[in-house]
């Protein structure tokens, strides 16, 4: 019988939603049938197409009326991106509605407001999720608003937060991702209709006129002057679903860090039957959390291809087109995959109190070092206070005894601080500062 591999491939970095609903071929020719027909109605407004052929063009303006096989050929024997679109098109219409298909375009034309189009299908859904993701931590955030953690600082145990805390410092980050996408949305959604070179000669005084048309049908804005040679925008779509990426690789690699043995503090969900390792039976590893922190750092990689592709030759330049729709297919998918990962991590996420709990213990209090040192200086002023924290907290280390058990020793300390007054500044519901109110501020109180 053989085996086939099938069910093995997995989709583009995870992606479901965005490769193939988005950049599947079918979708991809339909978005440039679309701009056609409406470019074809917008020329009819104008009278420079009679009313039943743009509507002929219009009403045939679906993919799967298309014969492939003359797609296909047309694409073969032209050598042309466009070309295999235009005749296949053209075949399923009558000869005299056919002859109006791409009137007074180019290539780039259809092609840069086709995937535009596409662009902004992709970029709904990666924002609906980030939205979706936002929701999801807003509630962790707030479940875990007064549960008291160590902060650490350099991989070092530091001070006392929250885990509400931590967590809003990931919605603040999603919430600037946010403010982009809708920032961008004006600068990015730009459709172009230009002509050979960009100055619309073909349809002169019309060219205007069509335009403004072409990109209300499409809900597109219309740009000030073409962009062939001019990919901004372009780069600017790269890097907001880069930074995406990137803010949701961080949440990752916490969790990954914190997933670890010694800290086990945070992790992957568990369910029976999952299995972390094919020779060690006891492992649990933190695949979700690692799939994410890695492709945090391939979006970097996208950007860098999306810079090279800002500097182009005179009115259009070929090179930058071989180039641009690998980059903009792979930044989408991998931020819809991303999210999607992130989305079934952090909606499972495990928290294991009892050891945030014992982990704060680790350090036998010098993680109120800087509490103690605050206090003095009240007395001592702050660099000498310092002196004499370091000094016992030096102390502390080399001899392994709890801070409070040297302090009490000191008489510099208990001159100014009683037991009982030590004992409370220890506590390290005592110490988390600002931290609830910060969640308050991020996250929302409901």
């Amino acid at each position: 019988m053989g085996f086939s591999g099938a069910g093995m491939e997995e989709e583009y970095y995870g992606s479901r939603d965005v490769q193939e609903d988005v950049f599947g071929g079918a979708n991809t020719i339909q978005k440039m049938m679309d701009v056609e027909a409406a470019l074809a109605w917008a020329e009819c407004e104008v009278g420079l197409v009679p009313e039943q052929y743009a509507g002929e063009i219009q009403k045939k303006c679906s993919v799967e009326l298309l014969d492939e096989a003359v797609y296909a050929e047309a694409r073969r024997t032209t050598g042309h991106p466009l070309m295999g679109m235009l005749r296949a098109y053209k075949a399923i219409c009558s000869k005299e509605a056919g002859e109006y298909i791409h009137y007074g375009a180019t290539t780039q034309d259809i092609s840069d407001t086709a995937l535009i189009l596409q662009l902004r299908e992709a970029w709904d859904i990666v924002e609906d999720k980030t939205r979706r993701l936002r929701k999801i931590l807003a509630g962790k955030a707030r479940e875990y608003r007064s549960l008291v953690m160590i902060g650490r600082t350099n991989d070092q145990q530091a001070m006392p937060i929250t885990l509400g805390f931590k967590i809003s410092t990931w919605i603040d980050e999603l919430d600037r991702c946010l403010e982009r996408m809708a920032q961008g949305r004006e600068r990015i959604f730009v459709g172009q209709f230009a002509g050979a070179v960009g100055t619309m000669a073909s349809l002169e005084q019309n060219g205007p006129r069509v335009q403004k048309l072409l990109f209300e049908r499409l809900n597109l804005a219309a740009p000030k002057i073409s962009w062939f040679a001019t990919r901004d925008r372009l780069a600017e779509f790269t890097f907001d679903l880069a930074m995406i990426c990137g803010a949701v690789g961080r949440m990752g690699n916490e969790v990954y860090n914190e997933q670890r043995s010694e800290v086990n503090e945070l992790a992957e969900g568990y369910a029976q039957g999952k299995v972390g390792s094919s020779t060690m039976p006891h492992k649990r590893n933190p695949f979700l959390p690692g799939r994410l922190a890695g492709r945090g750092r391939i979006a970097g990689t996208l950007v860098m291809r999306a810079m090279q592709c800002l500097e182009n030759t005179n009115e259009r330049d070929c090179r930058t087109l071989c180039i641009e729709p690998y980059h903009l297919k792979e930044i989408c998918c991998l931020a819809d995959g991303t999210l999607d990962i992130a989305l079934e991590l952090f909606g499972q996420m495990e928290v294991h109190e009892d050891q945030i709990g014992h982990n704060l213990e680790i350090l036998q209090g010098l993680i109120y070092s800087e509490a103690l040192m605050m206090r003095l200086a009240e007395v001592y002023g702050r660099m000498e206070a310092h002196e004499l924290v370091y000094e016992l907290a030096m102390a502390a280390i080399g001899q392994k005894r709890q801070l409070k058990e040297l302090a009490l020793a000191d008489s510099r300390v208990t001159a100014h601080l009683t037991e009982e007054e030590l004992e409370n500044l220890m506590r390290p519901e005592h110490y988390t500062g600002l931290a609830e109110h910060f969640v308050d501020q991020v996250a929302g109180t409901a």
